[in-house]
């Protein structure tokens, strides 16, 4: 009978400690600052607006948005985009894909997808990856 006690205390015990433990567990998930998609959004179409008013780049800079964008910076011009997509992405910040309609320093017409990086860092810095593959 005192096994059966002791059995039966370690169980409780047991069950006690996941019972408690869970929620810590849950807070400390909880403490990771989750990316804000719709500011990461709002930036990159700042940007995007931006370069469609024909400005510089570094107009942004009163916005407190710095952006890389190496078709803008080669003379492109930007006639129109679409935001097809914004998603956090694990220990980076969020991404935002976008089809861009553009006109080459040639005058030729270009459509191709990209995809932004945004991160926080007291600015809105937005860089473009240079290794997207437009999704079909």
């Amino acid at each position: 009978m005192d096994q059966q006690k002791l059995r039966l205390t370690w169980c409780q015990m047991r069950v006690a400690s996941l019972l408690l433990g869970l929620p810590i567990f849950v807070a400390l998930a909880g403490c990771s600052k989750p990316e804000d998609l719709n500011k990461a959004r709002a930036g990159v179409e700042s940007a995007l607006e931006a370069w469609k008013k024909a400005q510089d780049p570094k107009s942004l800079a009163g916005q407190d948005i710095e952006i890389n964008e190496p078709d803008w910076q080669s003379g492109h011009r930007l006639l129109d985009y679409t935001v097809k997509s914004s998603a956090s992405q694990p220990q980076q910040g969020p991404r935002v894909v976008v089809v861009l309609n553009m006109k080459s320093k040639a005058g030729k017409t270009v459509t191709t997808e990209v995809a932004y990086e945004v991160i926080f860092a007291g600015k809105t810095k937005i860089g473009r990856d240079a290794f997207h593959v437009a999704s079909p």
